[in-house]
């Protein structure tokens, strides 16, 4: 008979590193960073990477009028064209298997769209901006986004350096666990901390000293189950450094991210349903909102 473990890992989606990247980007100097490390990752996968820009149907009926105003000879080349001759100095001396796409429509549904049509494993997107018509990507794009796309998402926060730690944050449910499979199978290097912070029911009525204990040793063994159910080998696991504290979970995981200048974490979502459709959950979206870190987003499969 299978094991636990066994039945889970059948289950499981089998993780590898992307054959390609799709970078969203809204042209403006804060995606910079996500350019930078969506080529970073494309190099250290040797994944092809594809650069998408999605103009807003508004933003290019703007752009038309006012050339429309304009003689011919003063009229300058096709948007697209300007567009992938920005990112194409903006990649500089960056891997050569580089795609770039312009595309008019509502940026998170293009996203999703070109994404899934174009095999992607991964979306990299910059972070939020308060701009005017064109700038628009990271705020109530990437909030979309993640609600609609069952492929991983990065939003890149930090500037570039290696992802020597990860921390993949837990409620022990299978949402998290295949965050924590995807993030030692995408980073074999790197550190990963698992990080489970609790909060007592009725703490402030609770005065027994005993009862934190009791409730830390609860969860001390649910993570025990919880890590020899995964499917990671016995190596793997060993290099997990377990840390299950209490406090709400945004604020312990924002603490220690700046305490030890990790710049990478990680967070399992359900699958797509109605209700994910309304929100993305509390403290995931918390966490990607108010982390101080880059946040890899991975969706449970439906």
């Amino acid at each position: 008979m299978r094991n636990m473990a066994e039945d889970r890992a059948l289950a499981s989606p089998s993780w590898t590193t992307p054959g390609k990247i799709l970078l969203a980007t809204d042209l403006s100097s804060r995606c910079d960073r996500a350019l930078d490390r969506a080529a970073q990752l494309a190099g250290q996968w040797q994944a092809r990477l594809l650069v998408l820009h999605a103009m807003d149907p508004a933003e290019a009926f703007l752009e038309a009028r006012r050339l429309d105003y304009l003689p011919t000879w003063r009229r300058p080349p096709d948007p697209a064209r300007l567009v992938e001759a920005q990112i194409r100095r903006d990649l500089r001396e960056q891997p050569g298997d580089v795609a770039v796409r312009v595309e008019t429509g509502m940026p998170a549904a293009v996203i999703e769209e070109v994404a899934q049509a174009e095999g992607c494993g991964l979306i990299v997107t910059g972070v939020a901006r308060d701009e005017s018509l064109g700038r628009q990507l990271l705020g109530t794009t990437v909030d979309r986004l993640v609600r609609r796309s069952t492929i991983p998402i990065l939003t890149v926060k930090s500037r570039l350096r290696p992802y020597d730690e990860i921390v993949v944050a837990t409620d022990f449910s299978d949402p998290s666990r295949q965050a924590l499979e995807a993030a030692a199978k995408l980073f074999p290097r790197s550190a990963i901390t698992l990080l489970h912070a609790f909060e007592m029911p009725f703490a402030g009525l609770l005065d027994r000293h005993d009862l934190g204990d009791r409730f830390r040793a609860l969860e001390v063994e649910a993570c025990d189950e919880f890590l020899a159910a995964s499917a990671l080998s016995e190596e793997v696991r060993r290099r997990v450094r377990v840390l299950i504290e209490h406090g709400p979970p945004e604020a312990v995981i924002r603490a220690y991210l700046r305490e030890r200048n990790v710049n990478l974490v990680v967070l399992g979502t359900h699958g797509r349903s109605a209700a994910f459709d309304i929100l993305i959950g509390s403290t995931a979206k918390g966490i990607l909102h108010s982390a101080p870190a880059d946040v890899l987003l991975i969706r449970q499969p439906q």
